[in-house]
């Protein structure tokens, strides 16, 4: 992990180096509040989920981006809830943020289905948006919700042992 300089990406992964903007990733307490330091571990969590999802397995096309970005946006919520010894209450967070934005966005006229035909590379930018993230989060902490957070979790691990 490299912290740089004005770096124009919040965080940007890549396979086997991730890069952030300075202050997605250091964090001092004697400047910034607490809120601060949960943004920076939720950048980190969410870029060091893409080494699996987004680096390790890569969907076949940009029609699929979701699968990538909702799996790094659970990680991020559900990985963060797990090393903060459940303090930060992320479960909760996970619908206040994620699952309200991928919602609001969704409801506007101009909206698109979580997974949906990209043709152009000019098409690719749209897919990145709070229904990619956020709703896509939402659907995969819903089906884990649904069979259970154990079976989930193995399913996940059995997969990414499979296509990997």
């Amino acid at each position: 992990m490299v912290a740089l300089p004005d770096f124009s990406a919040g965080a940007m992964e890549n396979w086997g180096l991730i890069t952030y903007r300075e202050n997605s990733l250091l964090y001092d307490e004697r400047l910034y509040g607490p809120m601060n330091k949960q943004r920076v571990a939720l950048v980190v969590a969410h870029e060091l989920g893409h080494q699996w999802f987004g680096d390790l397995v890569t969907m076949k096309w940009w029609d699929d981006l979701w699968l990538n970005e909702g799996f790094a946006t659970w990680v991020e919520f559900f990985g963060i809830d797990v090393i903060s010894d459940y303090k930060w209450r992320m479960p909760e967070y996970i619908i206040l943020d994620a699952l309200t934005q991928g919602l609001t966005r969704d409801s506007v006229a101009r909206s698109h289905p979580l997974s949906f035909r990209i043709d152009k590379a000019t098409e690719v930018f749209e897919a990145f948006d709070s229904i990619s993230y956020g709703k896509g989060a939402s659907i995969l902490r819903m089906l884990s919700a649904i069979i259970g957070a154990e079976t989930f979790h193995k399913g996940i691990a059995v997969s990414l042992g499979n296509i990997s």
